[in-house]
């Protein structure tokens, strides 16, 4: 059932300033202008119509439910947490073009990109170049790739127009779905085949390279139904760098989608899903040389510089998934839902490099101390030193807590004797990988419950096993196993009150056990009117490349003057060892619905806190995870949808977060302030408007502020057969470059044009 049946609408301005009283019993609604992005809103104060303490006021009219919070379908003021929807009335105004854009609109999600082709999304923030805390699920099926602990949003095989809504839990959640939903869980919901009968062909063409196209068929009867879609997306991504350079970062994407739904029974039903993505994104050549000399005049370094081959990711998905539901009676209800994944990433390139990357003396330094490795490069980089080789490199080192011992020295010396051997020779090159396959199985049984009218208890169990192949990252393969048991006990002994209790003990092979509890008390003030107070507690367990990498290029086609030996001094080792990251949280907030009004509020105050994180970089000559840094989180989130008559539907969001982490890694991605405001109109002769305002005051210390509008004309031809044209217009408001310098257009405006016919 869709958790936002209603049309909903969405305005967003710079800084509004929202007030919310009761005169008497007649509520009011002001808005009065502030000034973003110092506050969005400065405050939110809401007053509830009187009810009387009846059993009766419970019959009023009852909201849409949702799924995605503890499993077991409830309405907004009964989920213990912040719950947003973004239904498809909202996500067709957007005009997003992904998934990424259209998270936008949930309070406290920061939308990161490391280039054109590859984005990160994250609650409150934490590394700018990871997204390793977030669940994400196609239709209850985890799309976190647990062997690179990420979510690869432009490889999903899932286009835009095959989403019926997305729900998104704000709030740590490992509680029903286990570790790695640590900050919280986007459960993407795709369209039911009985929703899309007959054809549907769309085309999108716009400026940056813009080129999208949409195919679906869908068909059956009540028993049998079922839907194909094909789809396909690319663009140019940014125009350059912040040189001016031209920027390669274009995204090619393919995809596939079946489903099909068959009614076994009245009680019964069986649905089935199979999918299927092929991406080209493009990259530049990355490799760092030893020894950094970009503008050096040697012939060593004018040939290594000179070797600029491009590096492009190739990526293939394929996805089956099957959910069998038996109810047994209109109070029980089983399911069974079972899935198999597989993905590849391929990566090859050629690099060049000083042969002092094959050096004994090297390789024994890098396995004693990267640091110190590193250190030796960086001394020959800069000119004018006064220290001696040993002073610098024992001073680095003792700042990051290491010895600089009498073997390192004596290494560190062969290095820096061995360097002139090659200044006026040639590079040493040769043929590396990053290749990576990933494979899932995973089995999961859930029983819901309705023990008596004031009980609901739903309990299941899972089992999922994960293998990664890499001879570049694991030399080899590596296999995990984890079992989960889950369960959530909801109890109403008085129409006032509700209170659940929920946790999941979960086993990972390579980590051990945990157990994540949650307590959530609501206390109604009406009986869509909610008051929450939440604790839960948190995991999330390394994935398999922090902890258990074995990283070694494995060199093929080796030109150039080396002799001996051919092993690369680069070598990273996973520790093995890494405790699970824990998180306490605490919450109280309010959801309500003002349904005469047409308006719905929550409010989310928070204070959450991680330990024992892993936020180190990971790179193979700079490979330290540990369980060092802590991270603490504070403040509100606030999010407004009003239905304003027939019309007219506006929706404003806003996040105000304080942060204290240890790790500079992880102070990057957290904006202070953060929101969005929407309006969308629906005008006479079939024409609908909306215009959506973005704003963040830092998103790795830089301000973000974007404008989007949206129009859109429907034609009908007959009952069964309409032309809709849409015309999106994107102005960022900002001139800052996108979360990295090197993420530049052209021009602040972007638009795209699309035609989408159906019958």
């Amino acid at each position: 059932m869709s958790a936002n049946n209603n049309s909903e609408a969405v305005m967003k301005k710079p800084g509004w300033l929202v007030y919310y009283a009761p005169a008497n019993t007649t509520p009011r609604f002001m808005l009065m202008s502030s000034q973003y992005p110092n506050v969005l809103f400065t405050a939110l104060l809401i007053g509830l119509p009187a009810m009387t303490a009846t059993a009766a006021g419970l019959d009023d009219p009852q909201l849409p439910t949702v799924l995605s919070a503890t499993r077991l379908k409830q309405a907004p003021a009964e989920v213990p947490g912040s719950m947003t929807v973004l239904d498809r009335a909202l996500i067709r105004a957007s005009g997003a073009r992904s998934i990424p854009e259209l998270l936008r609109q949930v309070p406290g999600m920061h939308i990161g990109y490391r280039r054109g082709n590859q984005t990160n999304v994250n609650y409150h923030g934490t590394n700018v170049t990871e997204a390793r805390r977030l669940q994400v699920l196609v239709d209850g099926r985890s799309v976190y790739r647990s062997g690179l602990a990420t979510v690869d949003w432009a490889e999903l095989a899932l286009s835009i127009e095959d989403i019926d809504r997305i729900e998104v839990f704000r709030g740590p959640n490992t509680a029903a779905y286990g570790a790695n939903a640590l900050m919280g869980v986007i459960n993407i919901i795709t369209r039911l085949p009985l929703d899309a009968q007959g054809t549907t062909l769309k085309y999108t063409h716009g400026d940056r390279g813009v080129r999208d196209w949409y195919a679906s068929q869908g068909g059956g009867d009540f028993q049998h139904n079922w839907r194909v879609s094909l789809s396909g997306q690319q663009d140019d991504g940014f125009d350059h760098d912040d040189d001016g350079n031209n920027y390669r970062d274009r995204l090619r994407a393919s995809r596939m989608n079946l489903r099909h739904l068959w009614q076994l029974a009245p009680n019964q039903s069986l649905d089935w899903q199979f999918s299927a993505s092929e991406t080209s994104r493009q990259n530049d050549y990355e490799y760092s040389t030893y020894l950094d000399h970009e503008d050096g005049n040697s012939p060593l370094d004018q040939s290594i510089n000179a070797h600029q081959p491009y590096a492009d990711i190739r990526g293939r998905d394929f996805a089956t998934q099957g959910l069998w539901k038996l109810d047994l009676n209109p109070d029980h209800q089983i399911q069974i839902q079972a899935h198999a994944q597989h993905l590849q990433r391929l990566r090859d390139w050629r690099v060049c490099d000083s042969p002092l990357v094959f050096s004994d003396s090297l390789r024994q330094l890098n396995s004693l101390s990267q640091l110190a490795a590193r250190r030796v490069s960086s001394y020959l980089d800069k000119s004018g030193r006064t220290e001696t080789p040993d002073q610098y490199i024992g001073r680095y080192l003792s700042s990051a807590g290491e010895t600089y011992t009498p073997q390192m020295q004596q290494l560190a010396n062969q290095v820096l004797a061995e360097i002139d051997l090659y200044s006026n020779g040639q590079p040493a090159c040769w043929d590396i990988n990053e290749n990576i396959r990933e494979t899932r199985y995973q089995l999961e049984i859930q029983d819901s419950l309705r023990l008596s009218p004031q009980l609901r208890l739903l309990s299941g169990a899972s089992y999922r096993y994960d293998r990664v192949d890499s001879e570049t990252y694991f030399s080899g393969t590596l296999d995990n196993a984890v079992t989960q048991v889950f369960g959530n006990l909801e109890y109403r002994p008085h129409h006032r009150w509700l209170f659940q209790a929920g946790g999941m003990y979960e086993n990972d092979q390579l980590i051990g056990d945990s157990f994540s509890p949650r307590l959530a008390t609501h206390f109604f003030l009406a009986p869509q009117h909610s008051l929450r107070f939440v604790y839960a507690e948190a995991v999330r367990s390394a994935d398999m490349y922090e902890n258990n990498a074995d990283w070694r290029y494995q060199v093929r086609n080796l030109s150039g003057p080396v002799t001996g030996p051919t092993t690369l001094y680069g070598h990273a080792q996973g520790p093995g060892d890494l405790d699970q990251e824990r998180m306490r949280s605490r919450e109280v907030g309010y959801n309500g619905n003002f349904h005469q009004l047409g308006l719905r509020v929550d409010v989310r105050v928070f204070h959450e806190r991680i330990t024992a994180m892993n936020s180190e970089p990971l790179k193979i000559d700079n490979f330290l995870p540990n369980n060092d840094s802590q991270i603490r989180f504070k403040g509100v989130e606030t999010e407004l949808d009003w239905q304003a008559g027939r019309a007219d539907r506006i929706r404003l969001t806003h996040a105000r977060i304080d942060y204290d982490a240890t790790s500079k890694y992880d102070q990057r991605l957290t904006a202070h302030h953060s929101g969005s405001v929407a309006w969308l109109h629906k005008w006479p002769y079939d024409i609908n408007t909306s215009l959506m305002y973005y704003g963040a005051d830092q998103l790795n210390e830089r301000r973000f502020e974007r404008l989007d509008s949206r129009i859109e004309k429907n034609m009908d031809f007959s009952q069964d057969s309409s032309l809709t044209m849409a015309l999106v217009w994107q102005y960022r408001l900002d001139d800052e470059a996108m979360t990295w310098d090197e993420n530049l257009h052209d021009s602040p405006s972007h638009y795209y044009l699309s035609a989408e016919l159906h019958f």
